[in-house]
């Protein structure tokens, strides 16, 4: 049974398949049946700014234009004059450096990789006070945040599970989401990544006969 929301964009349709969803709430519900904590699992197609990549592209594209004059061997084999073979590839390079500038391996390489951790990191701290991951009622928040083009992940937790856990720990979690990233099975990374969270937090906060699902359990999905 296709459990997907329709209302999600194609490419998180695409990087997670028909059932990701289903799976991925039978994860938290199945960790949150054994622990206190509280699982927040976000994804967002990128966090950083990519307005500068068409130029650059065009850019290196011209420059090879230049450097191997291109337009020398247009005007010798073709005929006709050099500035309009030249005129013609920097067109050419133009229209080539937008398509390209629409995927994302050509963003990855062409955006600086200090930018990419710096605005990813960011972009999980906003998305952590946005879903109100910090705000259960005993800071056993936790957010696994996924930003698919730079293929980067990063693991927030609340003041409590901070408190019992050394951070060095979440570095286990991030490798299993971005290896579901790079196998192309982002569901399962997610799954493995829940899996081993509801794992790490059962001993510190088990469930409480009290226990109250203070955040709901599904995958956030945002650009």
């Amino acid at each position: 049974m296709v459990t997907t929301n329709p209302d999600w964009p194609d490419w998180a349709t695409k990087a997670l398949g028909p059932d990701g969803a289903a799976r991925i709430e039978a994860a938290i519900a199945a960790a949150e049946a054994e622990t206190a904590g509280e699982i927040v699992p976000v994804l967002v197609r990128r966090s950083s700014t990519v307005g500068h990549v068409p130029l650059l592209a065009f850019t290196l594209l011209a420059l090879c234009l230049l450097l191997f004059d291109l337009a020398a061997y247009g005007s010798a084999w073709w005929g006709g004059p050099h500035w309009a073979w030249l005129g013609l590839g920097w067109l050419l390079a133009a229209g080539l450096a937008l398509f390209a500038a629409r995927f994302d391996a050509v963003q990855r390489i062409l955006t600086s990789r200090l930018d990419q951790t710096l605005q990813v990191e960011l972009r999980a701290e906003v998305e952590f006070f946005e879903n109100r991951v910090g705000q259960t009622r005993e800071s056993t928040g936790i957010l696994l945040f996924v930003s698919l083009m730079e293929r980067r992940a990063v693991v927030l937790a609340d003041r409590a599970i901070a408190e019992k856990l050394d951070p060095g720990i979440w570095q286990e979690v991030i490798d299993l989401k971005i290896a579901g990233v790079k196998r192309g099975d982002l569901a399962a990374g997610f799954v493995e990544a829940i899996g081993r969270c509801g794992a790490l937090l059962t001993p510190h906060f088990p469930i409480r006969a009290d226990d109250t699902n203070e955040l709901r359990d599904h995958l956030i999905v945002k650009e």
